[in-house]
């Protein structure tokens, strides 16, 4: 059982690691649009692993984006919401998680659900992380709005433009991964 979670707990910063650098290296062009795959790693350990260990790889990944400078902070509020919060709820993407272990176990060669279940998995999780975003804009960017623009409005500008673009990035990249989910994705051992 401890080999488990140690192995887990080696996946989780592993993956955490990989997002952060993956972040780095690859900016994004502006604020609401990006051309990011970054959540993949924590997408692919919330495959793996489920739901805990997915949400613990992002707050790993939003306290790496603290600690290496890489965090706007405003507040220390919105720094937990945008960074702990925010960053944990990808791993929501592991709500999929034995719906795809499954798949990988009986199904072996159906690609097309895999890339599927891996499509919606990335979508929760993503869609989670803008909404909490969405909140944080609203509450704590609102006054950086342009004049006469609601900042619901500009929130929703900023933060679903980045939502759609970062979004169909990763799922794009999933397509070309679609072969390697077996080695990538199956667990052979169970818990955590």
């Amino acid at each position: 059982m401890s080999k488990i979670k140690t192995q887990t707990l080696i996946e989780i910063t592993i993956c955490a690691a990989l997002a952060l650098l993956i972040d780095l290296l690859i900016p994004s062009p502006s604020w609401s649009f990006k051309v990011s795959v970054k959540m993949i790693p924590i997408i692919i350990l919330a495959l793996r692993r489920g739901t805990l260990a997915g949400c613990l790889g992002g707050f790993l990944w939003g306290l790496l984006q603290y600690i290496t400078g890489n965090a706007y902070v405003l507040t220390i509020v919105q720094f937990v919401i945008e960074y702990f919060v925010a960053f944990s709820v990808i791993g929501f993407a592991g709500f999929f998680a034995p719906y795809m272990q499954r798949i990988l176990q009986e199904e072996p060669t159906n690609r097309m659900k895999q890339w599927v279940t891996a499509s919606m998995a990335t979508i929760v999780g993503s869609l989670a992380r803008y909404i909490v975003h969405f909140i944080a804009g609203v509450w704590f960017w609102g006054s950086y709005a342009p004049e006469g623009q609601s900042p619901f409005v500009y929130s929703f500008l900023v933060n679903g433009g980045a939502f759609l673009s970062e979004t169909l990035c990763c799922i794009i990249v999933l397509i070309f991964l679609t072969r390697s989910f077996q080695p990538l994705l199956r667990v052979k051992t169970s818990g955590y």
